[in-house]
């Protein structure tokens, strides 16, 4: 049996439809946790890290949690204690995007195949915490940073590109505001992302100065 906590979330309520039958507990109601985890095998945990490590806190007895964080240094301090893995799909991606990432050095031992009986027909990439989150810096941070920075206008008329902008402005608005952040902010490689994007804008100015001169 398998208890989805925060079921209405973006990534819970996906779970749901994943593995039907489950027990979902939504974010505003974790005080039955301990009830559902009493008759469950695994617990996802798809909630913002902090509201994770109580959950965890409070049910040191329960060894079935499946740990989903984008920022996997956040979670080394359980090691061996869960299982911990990065689905890349969410509701818009779901069945277009089948990659799972497994993180071989915090989950416990034979947790791997535990994944792969979960997830059949998925890819499940196994990777250090570290390599973890220095990929997401590069597939994730990024855009959440160009999202996080871009505004847009009211203007009914629009470009092709202008559209594509608009789905990198909107990730914003379709991801958890918890989690969003926290994909940023924790994640120690952000810093390289930011002062890689602040030197191609600074290049992209000293080509509009040049040009003025010219």
């Amino acid at each position: 049996m398998f208890t989805i906590i925060g079921s209405k979330g973006n990534l819970g309520s996906l779970l749901m439809k994943i593995f039907p039958g489950s027990s979902g507990i939504d974010r505003d109601n974790v005080e039955s946790t301990q009830k559902y985890l009493s008759k469950s095998d695994y617990a996802f945990l798809a909630v913002p890290l902090n509201e994770e490590k109580k959950i965890i806190s409070e049910n040191t007895a329960f060894n079935g949690f499946i740990d989903l964080s984008s920022v996997k240094s956040e979670v080394t301090e359980y090691k061996n204690k869960l299982i911990s893995i990065h689905p890349l799909f969410g509701p818009l991606s779901y069945g277009k995007i089948k990659d799972i990432i497994f993180i071989n050095d915090i989950s416990y031992s034979g947790s791997f195949d535990i994944v792969k009986q979960l997830f059949p027909g998925y890819n499940i990439i196994e990777m250090t915490a570290d390599e973890h989150d220095k990929l997401i810096a590069e597939i994730m941070v990024k855009p959440y940073i160009f999202s996080y920075i871009s505004t847009a206008n009211s203007s009914n008329i629009r470009t092709n590109s202008y559209n594509k902008y608009l789905e990198i402005y909107n990730i914003k608005k379709e991801e958890n505001p918890d989690i969003f952040l926290n994909t940023v902010v924790l994640n120690k490689y952000t810093s390289d992302i930011i002062n890689e994007i602040s030197g191609n804008l600074e290049g992209l100015k000293r080509l509009i100065k040049d040009r003025g001169r010219g």
